[in-house]
Formats: structure tokens, C-alpha cells, sequence
């Protein structure tokens, strides 16, 4: 079977790309317009060292390029890694890492995050922006150039201390009052038809999936991780969590590679996933103040909001501009991905 890696340019998935070869690389950039650059801002992106450099690169792939959601230090990180990925029968490559951008890949009208912003605020509960700027690119991608019939391993970057994020990227949470007991529930048939991983069918029966599933607790998602369209199309791989990689080794190794220089949170910057504590650390980054400000003006554009706050049961919005203004929250240490399990998105 094809290995694919999918690689976000966060530590751990770096890590993965790094230490587990795979027959290709991909990483899905989510678009976006240049938007509200100020002296602070341009000054503060000017000393991104090789900034100027992973653009020439992304313009290769698409030549319109401009500017990402992504952190600036993400895309310099990939470009870095493509170099270091790159391999001398790549005779055709023009790294170890191919890009995909939804303005060639993609099939729907949404290009870039300004197309969806214009129609509606992405937000946890409709993550079109997952789907329609990562997932169909890639998809897409894997099956003109990689393997238009048969479905590729896809290598996921969850550590061993993220064993819940496989859970969540098959089977979704239900709420108390709508929970119903399936006692005839067979996780082994699951197991089979995904083509789950036996290391990692181990760690689900420790942590009760069944058992969970037959409660009710948690459903079996209407379209699993191996889907796109009803195309079975990849099979999941987790090459750090069947080597019982940790997130300590990982910070220890990138440790001693100080030429990369990762930013502090990864993925696209004023992520739904993102806590308030690093969306306000967003805020007060210079590097990435004209993101947020441009989440700001389309959440006032549109009414809604990226985020909600859960006050006891109910919930409430969470604008940017509130976020911005709240007093500092308690810096605990920043996880270094956002919640999301789409497999696409995460670190």
C-alpha cells in the first residue's frame, strides 16, 4: 500500500516526516488574502528568517500565492522540511513536499478562507474549512497523481499521549440527555471494515470504546476518517503512537535542530480549536495581528462568530474583539496543535 504522510509543518508531524519515510508528502495550504498590514506587522514579518523564501517555494505550486492562514514560521518550517525531505530519485519534485492549494485541487466554489468567510464564520460545529480547503484537495491530489483505485496509508502525526484524538476522529461525544444505549454494538466489525491498526486496537480496548459505544456515550461517526464521498480512499496509520513517541521526546529532538524555529501555536491562526489563552497569545504576536484582525472584521461582517464559551450549560459567543480585550488569562502551557481530528489539520 502507498504511504502517505500528511504533514501539517507542526513538531510532531515535522518529527513524523523526518523519522518515517513515506512514499509521498503532502500538506494542504489554506489561502487566504493579504489583509491590513501595518508598520508593526510588516516590520515583525520581515524578521522571519527564510520567509521570502518558503513563498517562492509555494509559488511554484500555485503561483497566485500571497499569503496563508497559517503562521508565517509554519511556512518557512515546511520549506525547510521539503528541503531536508527531498530525495535525489525526486528527479520531477520540487521538494520532499508536495502542496496543495483548493485553488487547483478543490472542486467547490471556496478557494481561499475569504471565499467561506464570505458566506458564513466556520466554527466547530460546520468545519467546512477542514473539508473543502485540506481534506478535498488532498484527496483530490492523492487520487490523479498518487493512486486513482486503491486506497493509501495515511499517516496521521497523534503521539501516544494523544491516544483520545483517534477516538474522536471515528466515534463523536454525545450529550447526556440524547445518549441511548446500543448493547449490540461490535467494535471488532468496525476494526475490520476501517482497517484500524492493531497497536492501536489495543489502546481502545484499555479505554473502553466498546464499552462506551454499547452506553451510548459515544456514536460511530456518519462518515469515518477513511471516507471522502463515499470513496474508501485511506486507511489511517499512527507511526509515533505504534512506537511510543511522546510529546517529551519530541520537544528533546527539536531541542538540538535549532535552525528550525517553530511558532508557538500551529495551525491557522484564529482557529475555532484554538483556546482563548492562544488566541489572545495570537493577538499579541505581531506576526500574525493582521489575521486576527481580519477574523475580527468578518465576524462583525457576518454577525456570528469563530467561537463559543461554555457558561455551566449554556453557551455563549466568543468574538474576537472580546477575546482581544479580556484581561490576560493565566498562561499555562500551550499544547502546540489545535483540537481538531480531522487528521488534516493537526500537528
Amino acid at each position: 500500500m502507498i504511504t502517505v504522510n500528511s504533514l501539517s509543518g507542526g513538531q510532531t508531524s515535522s518529527f513524523m516526516g523526518i523519522h518515517f519515510e513515506a512514499d509521498h508528502n503532502i500538506f494542504a495550504c489554506v489561502e487566504q488574502d493579504a489583509y491590513k498590514y501595518t508598520k508593526e506587522t510588516d516590520r515583525a514579518r520581515s524578521k522571519v528568517d527564510g520567509l521570502l523564501a518558503s513563498h517562492a517555494w509555494l509559488r511554484q505550486y500555485h503561483p497566485g500565492f500571497w499569503m496563508s492562514a497559517e503562521d508565517d514560521r509554519t511556512l518557512v518550517v515546511l520549506h525547510k522540511l521539503s528541503q531536508e525531505l527531498y530525495k535525489p530519485w525526486h528527479w520531477k519534485a520540487i521538494g520532499g513536499i508536495h502542496v496543495v492549494f483548493a485553488h487547483y485541487w478543490g472542486k467547490t466554489k471556496y478557494k481561499t478562507y475569504d471565499d467561506i468567510a464570505k458566506d458564513f464564520i466556520p466554527n466547530s460545529g460546520r468545519r467546512l474549512c477542514t473539508e473543502v480547503l485540506k481534506v478535498e484537495p488532498m484527496y483530490n491530489y492523492i487520487r490523479k497523481e498518487v493512486s486513482p483505485i486503491d486506497p493509501v496509508e495515511m499517516r496521521i502525526g497523534f503521539r501516544l499521549d494523544e491516544l483520545d484524538r483517534t477516538v474522536n476522529m471515528f466515534f463523536r461525544l454525545v450529550e447526556i440527555k440524547d445518549r441511548v444505549p446500543n448493547p449490540s454494538f461490535d467494535l471488532q466489525t468496525v476494526i475490520n471494515d476501517l482497517q484500524i491498526p492493531n497497536y492501536l486496537v489495543r489502546w481502545w480496548d484499555f479505554m473502553d470504546v466498546e464499552g462506551m459505544v454499547r452506553r451510548g456515550e459515544r456514536v460511530l461517526k456518519p462518515t469515518p476518517f477513511n471516507y471522502y464521498k463515499k470513496d474508501f480512499y485511506r486507511v489511517p496509520s499512527f507511526p509515533l503512537i505504534e512506537h511510543g513517541i511522546t510529546k517529551a521526546e519530541i520537544v528533546k529532538y527539536w531541542k538540538g535542530r535549532p535552525e528550525y524555529v517553530f511558532p508557538p501555536i500551529s495551525n491557522c491562526v484564529m482557529c475555532f480549536h484554538h483556546t482563548v489563552q492562544q488566541l489572545q497569545q495570537q493577538w499579541q504576536d505581531p506576526i500574525n495581528w493582521n489575521r486576527m484582525q481580519w477574523a475580527d472584521d468578518a465576524e462583525k461582517l457576518k454577525g456570528n462568530t469563530f467561537k463559543r464559551r461554555k457558561v455551566g450549560k449554556r453557551s455563549y459567543p466568543a468574538p474576537m474583539d472580546w477575546i482581544k480585550n479580556l484581561p490576560i488569562q493565566q498562561q499555562l502551557e500551550f499544547i502546540d496543535y489545535a483540537s481538531c481530528d480531522a487528521g488534516s489539520c493537526s500537528d
